[in-house]
């Protein structure tokens, strides 16, 4: 391994911290270093992301920061994905003026982003309620997204266990006075990673590396689950 990476050398360091740009924001979090969490390569572009929430787009022909992705001083990123399919970025903000409730979605072009012309971007799933618990996923190989709406859901809780090398221990629980209403295992294949696993309503949503998702309906045994290769809305301008 040493001989392999021997001749890897740094070629240049990014900062998203600076003291006179971070006065626009009104947050005092966002106004303070913390760690990178995420970072997204998208041609000539580099996304950090900070766990406070600050976002910062870097240019490797110029090595210099070209702009911060937050739009407003109360905003608050939390993930980011590069979308191939039309040369963009999305990012999933929360808002201190919605109490950080709520996941809003955005996409901006990247040659806006090169261009610091980020109030060219326009919002995503505006018709969609991702009120906590509702979540957004993002299928980075085949370009897809999966939105939740938590806002009619069942009220059941989901607990997913440590895996054993063949399945994953889950419970079903009653969100109203916490009582289990349904514990069972589901197979795996084995030596390959979960990708996730998602609550929807009463359906149960399991990826793993290199497979189809499957759609399990957690109210009827385990020997009538189906397997479907699905797609969800592609993300397109």
């Amino acid at each position: 391994v040493p001989e392999r990476f021997r001749n890897m050398q740094l070629q240049e360091e990014f900062d998203t911290y600076d003291h006179d740009a971070h006065l626009f924001v009104k947050l005092q979090f966002l106004k303070k270093r913390s760690k990178i969490i995420e970072i997204v390569a998208a041609k000539d572009i580099i996304f950090a992301l900070a766990h406070s929430g600050l976002c910062a787009a870097f240019s490797r022909v110029t090595n210099k920061r070209l702009s911060f992705l937050n739009l407003s001083p109360d905003e608050v990123i939390r993930s980011l994905f590069y979308n191939k399919n039309n040369d963009s970025l999305i990012t999933v903000s929360v808002y201190a003026s919605d109490h950080f409730s709520t996941l809003k979605c955005r996409t901006t072009p990247i040659e806006y982003i090169r261009r610091d012309q980020l109030d060219a971007g326009f919002p995503l799933f505006e018709s969609e309620s991702l009120k906590w618990p509702g979540f957004v996923e993002f299928d980075d190989v085949n370009g897809k997204v999966l939105t939740y709406s938590a806002q009619d859901g069942p009220g059941i809780m989901l607990l997913i266990y440590d895996r054993t090398p063949s399945y994953v221990p889950l419970k079903i629980l009653s969100i109203e006075d916490g009582k289990p209403l349904k514990l069972f295992k589901h197979l795996l294949h084995r030596g390959k990673k979960i990708d996730f696993i998602e609550q929807f309503n009463e359906k149960l949503l399991v990826k793993q590396e290199d497979e189809n998702l499957q759609i399990l309906d957690v109210w009827h045994d385990t020997s009538v689950y189906y397997t479907y290769l699905v797609t969800f809305t592609v993300l397109q301008a």
